[in-house]
């Protein structure tokens, strides 16, 4: 019988030798590749931290800057007499002195400078051109002003108010966010809010702030007010126009409205989410401003980090199964090479036991276990041939002699039974059928008392005389020249001379032979 290719052992330890191999590798290759995304994720999210607190400091240090300088100048007004022009070159030195502020106001009520001067206002910005400024009187273009929410607010809340982003419609025509603070007048002990001091600053500062900042492709940054509304995102339609509410729930991010919660409660951290447009898996890091209560956050594609590490998984994997394939070939060759003879034996292991004793079976050509198996199985073969020759001699022999015996048996005058230990008749010859005038059918099977009668001694019962014989079977004794009858087909009966020998097989009684010569011709 040929094995077929996927059941040669040769493949089967091939099969076996690279699964090992694979899984160990696959294995290590995994614990490998684990490491090295957490090595690689943990080097991102230290860029993505400095990266946050850069963009936190510059925040803070570039509005702190600009509420510092618009304190000193509200500070400097307490109790000064001013005119409108030292009123505009104060404002104009602000949005010189800061770059990042695009307009100042100053506007206060006349009991600053005495019942008699009337209410001051400027308004200074940037006009396109470099170095120009337009100036307004804000007394003149805009007398509401001094009942706006941006005047009259900050007079009553007494403080410093930071204003949510705008367009500066008008003025500036940008993007910006207003800090104003009042100027007080010291009355005795009393200090009492009569005028304001803002400043605009322009966005786009932050913008080239977060673009500075940036550390990788996907890297991107969110700064949000106090009250939510987005300052800077990388989509600029979103800037003033949209909240982190309005945000989270168009994006389908509602880890953004943790986020601002935690900004608003001063705390900071790191958040993990799913986008779904497009598809990504992205870390941020949050953390609130400590001037005008903003939040910043600072986030990244995680892809982007583990690109090269997926690329090399890609080129190892191809490695791997490349390096496995070879392996199964070199396994595959050798274990053919050595284990090829155990082929040819198992095809002479299967004629053999189809009893072919003359298939060949290669002298061995190595001195190893291989070689050994393949001297054992030529033995073997010869010896099973001796012996086969040896019993079919013997069988032979013993068939000629059991003819022989028939023959002679068969050639015997006399009568002759075989019997069973229970005195059953297994086997006659000619002699009882010519002399009965019985079939063997009739007789084989049958018990020899249905067949053969003991003459009676005197003073014994004829079943007496029976039993004698089956006792002396089961003892093993022979019992000769008893006088007997024979009973014939027609119911007559034929005198004998009855012989029982007992047949041994290793001292243990397993039948008999009866016979039986005829003393008297005539029937009775």
């Amino acid at each position: 019988m040929r094995v077929s290719f996927f059941s040669s052992l040769p493949v089967r330890l091939a099969g076996l030798i690279l699964l090992l191999s694979g899984l160990t590798l696959l294995v290590f290759t995994e614990l490998n590749r684990r490491a090295v995304e957490r090595i690689l994720l943990e080097q991102a999210e230290v860029q993505a931290a400095a990266s946050m607190a850069a963009t936190v400091d510059g925040v803070e240090a570039v509005i702190g800057a600009v509420e510092r300088t618009v304190r000193f100048v509200a500070r400097d007004l307490d109790g000064r007499t001013l005119t409108g022009v030292e009123v505009e070159r104060l404002a104009r030195n602000v949005v010189i002195d800061s770059p990042n502020v695009s307009g100042c106001r100053i506007a206060f009520e006349p009991r600053t400078a005495g019942a008699a001067t009337e209410r001051v206002g400027v308004e200074v910005h940037r006009a396109t051109g470099p170095n120009q400024f337009v100036t307004r009187d804000l007394a003149i273009t805009d007398p509401g002003y001094w009942v706006s929410d941006s005047y009259r607010g900050v007079i009553d809340r007494a403080q410093t108010v930071w204003s949510e982003p705008f367009f500066d419609r008008g003025g500036t025509d940008r993007n910006v966010v207003r800090v104003a603070v009042p100027i007080f007048l010291t009355v005795g002990d009393e200090r009492e809010p009569v005028g304001v001091v803002a400043a605009l600053v322009d966005l786009d500062w932050l913008r080239r702030l977060a673009n500075v900042q940036e550390f990788s492709d996907t890297s991107f940054t969110i700064i949000f007010s106090r009250s939510g509304r987005v300052v800077i995102h990388p989509k600029a339609t979103y800037v003033i126009a949209e909240t982190i509410e309005t945000l989270a729930d168009k994006t389908r991010v509602p880890e953004l409205l943790t986020i601002r919660q935690n900004v608003i409660a001063k705390r900071q951290g790191t958040l993990r989410y799913a986008e779904s447009l497009p598809a990504r898996r992205v870390h941020v890091n949050y953390k609130p401003a400590k001037i005008a209560g903003w939040g910043v956050i600072v986030g990244y594609d995680e892809a982007e980090f583990l690109k090269g590490q997926r690329a090399f998984r890609g080129i190892t994997a191809l490695y791997l199964g490349g390096l496995l394939l070879a392996l199964a070939g070199i396994v595959i060759l050798v274990t053919r090479f050595a284990l090829r003879p155990l082929g040819q034996l198992a095809l002479a292991a299967d004629e053999i036991g189809k009893k072919n004793l003359e298939c060949e079976i290669a002298a061995p050509q190595r001195d190893d276990e291989v070689g050994r198996l393949t001297q054992a199985l030529r033995d073997m073969r010869d010896a099973l041939k001796a012996q086969h020759l040896e019993r079919r001699w013997a069988s032979q022999s013993l068939e000629h002699q059991l003819r022989y015996n028939q023959l002679i048996i068969d050639s015997i005058s006399e009568l002759v039974l075989v019997l069973t230990k229970a005195m059953n008749i297994t086997r006659v010859n000619p002699a009882c059928l010519r002399a009965t005038g019985l079939t063997e059918v009739e007789l084989i099977k049958a018990p020899l008392a249905r067949m053969v009668r003991l003459a009676p001694r005197a003073g014994e019962p004829t079943a007496t005389n029976a039993e004698m014989l089956s006792q002396a079977l089961k003892d093993g004794r022979s019992v000769r020249d008893l006088p007997a009858f024979v009973a014939v087909k027609n119911g007559q009966e034929i005198a004998v001379i009855l012989t029982l020998v007992p047949l041994l097989d290793a001292n243990r009684v397993v039948g008999g032979v009866v016979t039986l010569r005829v003393v008297t011709p005539g029937v009775t």
